[in-house]
């Protein structure tokens, strides 16, 4: 395995972890009939959903430009977020719980800090790498005879 499939893999089995837990105590409250933490043979279908939705996340054109200011800069004031991507800070915070929810950022209310965590940064890596193989191959495409 890759070393950036490696920490996504790591990243989303901690948020299927994280919640799964959560949901078992609220499946052993007396008032609560269960079944929420229920995952038993759906594996599968819980790594993909799982997967998918953090793809989703990054793949949005603004969290994207989140992910490579977290990533280029080791710890962000929402307000610097802001300006980066031209929105308020409210929808900027919107924008960085989703991408917390997801494992790709971590957030410091001391100082409104945002951090990139190891899965944005091999996101961006995986993101820059195939960005810069296919423009390699259309530079490469339109200097043809």
């Amino acid at each position: 395995m890759s070393g950036a499939v490696e920490v996504l893999a790591e990243a989303v089995w901690g948020r299927i972890r994280t919640l799964a837990l959560a949901a078992d105590r609220l499946d052993r409250l007396p008032e609560n009939p269960g079944g929420v933490a229920a995952v038993e043979g759906t594996g599968e279908l819980v790594a993909r959903e799982f997967v998918l939705r953090l793809w989703r996340v990054a793949a949005d054109p603004t969290n994207y430009a989140l992910l490579r200011r977290l990533v280029r800069d080791s710890s962000v004031p929402l307000v610097g977020l802001s300006a980066e991507v031209g929105l308020p800070p409210l929808a900027v915070a919107e924008r960085v719980a989703d991408l917390v929810q997801v494992g790709l950022a971590a957030r410091s209310l001391v100082g409104d800090q945002v951090q990139a965590t190891a899965a944005a940064t091999a996101v961006v890596e995986l993101v820059e790498a195939v960005q810069a193989e296919v423009a390699r191959r259309v530079e490469g495409w339109a200097e043809r005879p």
